[in-house]
């Protein structure tokens, strides 16, 4: 089954999803065949854009998926599952490796050693203007880094799957060939 076919059975189509009353502020922007596109480069950006985004410690990163989607005319249903590799079991330890990749980049790794947290929200404040560029510079590098792997991977497996295809038309009909009896 190719890529394109997996991808069409398990992410539905735009007309499910224009149905939906959560898609109707986005108007006619929804029905860009762009979005929808199950094509190579699509699908590689939409698996880049979302990589990228799951790395934002913000709730909002659906939102900001869907809009930049649109501007970037990636395929919209594989950023948004891209985007949940953050989900409740991965984001506590997507993010505090981001910290420490950002707190290794930053030089801090042994500033935080001897930190205080009192469990008030002026002590989450405290904490928070401790760690937020570690985190902060360690999510974008993290961020980007996943973009590059997924898009990469993406691609390289499109088209490995691609040559495979190929490879087995071309021996299958070599296989005809061989089999057809010769003139004489």
């Amino acid at each position: 089954m190719s890529p394109r076919h997996l991808l069409k059975r398990y992410l539905g189509g735009r007309e499910r999803l224009a149905q939906s009353r959560a898609a109707g502020w986005l108007g006619a922007r929804l029905h860009d065949p762009e979005l929808w596109h199950l094509g190579r480069r699509s699908v590689a950006g939409g698996v880049g854009l979302g990589c990228f985004l799951a790395f934002i410690p913000l709730p909002v990163q659906m939102l900001i998926g869907t809009l930049l989607a649109f501007l970037m005319r990636v395929n919209l249903p594989v950023t948004m599952a891209a985007i949940w590799i953050t989900n409740p079991l991965t984001m506590a330890p997507m993010f505090l490796f981001a910290f420490k990749i950002g707190a290794w980049i930053t030089g801090r790794e042994s500033h935080l050693t001897a930190l205080a947290f009192e469990p008030s929200f002026s002590g989450v404040l405290a904490t928070f203007e401790e760690v937020w560029l570690q985190l902060a510079v360690g999510c974008f590098v993290c961020g980007l880094s996943a973009a590059a792997i997924g898009n990469l991977a993406v691609r390289w497996l499109w088209r490995a799957h691609l040559l495979y295809k190929r490879r087995q038309r071309r021996l299958s009909g070599e296989f005809r060939r061989a089999r057809r009896p010769r003139p004489k």
